[in-house]
């Protein structure tokens, strides 16, 4: 079998991989689950990570 056929059906195989996962999530997953989720990924805040007090001191467990 040829490389482009391979990657053909490789293509293909996806295409229906992600097609049926789309189909099958649209049929079990609420619709007011979606817009509950949605909703709340507006309104999420996101804090800038903080540096440790002091950096020389190992993490507990390593040495």
């Amino acid at each position: 079998m040829s490389t482009a056929a391979r990657l053909t059906l490789y293509g293909a195989g996806l295409v229906a991989a992600f097609g049926a996962a789309f189909g099958i999530a649209s049929v079990v997953v609420p619709e007011s689950f979606v817009a509950d989720w949605i909703a709340s990924g507006d309104q999420a805040e996101h804090e800038a990570p903080t540096a440790p007090a002091d950096p020389k001191t190992p993490e507990s467990g390593t040495h």
